[in-house]
């Protein structure tokens, strides 16, 4: 199975469809304070202009009311930082979501290993650990390092956010170049 890539911190329309037209299969929509952070009807608008789009919920320390906003705007999983409410990956599976994890967590659908501040490009000792569930890598990769990383680690899927952005705005020729890196490394490898 090919490498996935997630595009973390879209926060419009225009670079929402230009990330999926250069080829990303997710995209990440932050709901933790940030320089990235959409409020839910933004996000809903996202959701609803790109209904082909897979987007990925993304909070840190949520509570019960967050996570259960964050599943009604149509989005395709959740991604848990920080504390997490109770039972998350139950109620994020009994509505059909995809639950992303970011501790080795055995009832995720994906789990996300990251440096120890999210969404800061702060690389860290990246690793994939044996585990029964797919493993995404995160922190840190930008284009330079992410075909390293893919053909060192072989991650399931790889994220990234201020890897690719410039000025703290999402640059498509960054992103362009991140996901022809991480292609030609998995074919590379394959």
């Amino acid at each position: 199975m090919p490498v996935r890539v997630k595009i973390c911190g879209i926060k419009d329309l225009d670079t929402a469809r230009g990330v999926v037209e250069l080829g990303a299969d997710y995209l990440g929509l932050v709901f933790t304070e940030s320089p990235r952070q959409v409020t839910l009807s933004q996000a809903e608008r996202l959701v609803a202009s790109l209904p082909t789009a897979q987007f990925i919920a993304v909070a840190r320390d949520a509570d019960d009311d967050l996570l259960e906003a964050m599943l009604a705007i149509g989005v395709v999983g959740v991604q848990l930082h920080g504390r997490t409410p109770a039972r998350w990956i139950h109620q994020v599976h009994q509505r059909g979501k995809l639950a992303i994890a970011t501790r080795l967590e055995a009832d995720a659908d994906v789990v996300l290993l990251d440096g120890a501040n999210p969404g800061s490009g702060q690389p860290w000792a990246w690793y994939k650990p044996t585990f029964h569930r797919p493993i995404w890598l995160a922190g840190g990769l930008n284009p330079d390092n992410v075909g390293r990383v893919v053909k060192t680690w072989r991650p399931d899927g790889v994220d990234v956010s201020s890897g690719v952005e410039q000025n703290g705005v999402k640059n498509l020729e960054l992103v362009r170049r991140f996901i022809e890196e991480v292609h030609h490394a998995d074919n590379a490898s394959a």
